[in-house]
């Protein structure tokens, strides 16, 4: 996969703001991809395939290698808990 962390977001979403907030205080081995879906003229397909995939409808939708792990609730609470250092340094996205 080119891009181990990927983030749905949209521009204007207090929860994506969120999320890629606490994605931006980890040191990248290479820095993470956003997707910003509002700025996409496909983006209502991009919304619908997401869902199909993830089962989230929502934004922020964060995928670790593939795998959505989960929104801003999800990604502050794997934060607050160690679990997000542990998963992206597992995986080699952090050092």
């Amino acid at each position: 996969m080119s891009h181990p962390l990927i983030v749905f977001s949209k521009t204007y979403c207090p929860y994506s703001k969120k999320a890629k907030a606490i994605l931006d205080s980890f040191d990248y081995s290479s820095p993470y991809h956003i997707v910003e879906v509002d700025l996409r003229d496909d983006g209502d397909k991009v919304k619908q395939a997401l869902g199909e995939i993830s089962g989230r409808y929502t934004f922020p939708n964060v995928f670790v290698q593939g795998t959505s792990i989960g929104g801003a609730s999800e990604i502050e609470s794997m934060h607050q808990q160690d679990q997000l250092t542990a998963l992206l340094r597992s995986e080699g996205i952090i050092t």
